[in-house]
């Protein structure tokens, strides 16, 4: 996948609390993709807005970064909709 392809599928899905290469300061609870020279980082915030050491995986391409991020994405939207009613 590619950056507009991600970005396509940020906005059909209406996926939210991402941080796109750095676009704003880091924020509470978000998903995080980010270019590091020659590699790719996806990491996630805390709820203080600390990235997560351990949940920093690095890519030698854009494109496995990019599909890894949407997963997280759709993994977020998808315990945002779950309920814990009895």
């Amino acid at each position: 996948m590619n950056r507009s392809e991600a970005m396509q599928i940020i906005k059909e899905e209406n996926l939210k609390c991402y941080n796109w290469f750095h676009t704003h300061a880091v924020r509470p609870n978000e998903v995080l993709i980010e270019n590091l020279g020659e590699r790719w980082c996806v990491s996630a915030a805390d709820e203080r807005a600390c990235i997560v050491d351990t949940s920093r995986v690095y890519f030698d391409n854009e494109e496995d970064a990019l599909d890894r991020f949407i997963r997280l994405l759709r993994l977020g939207k998808k315990l945002d909709t779950l309920t814990f009613r009895q």
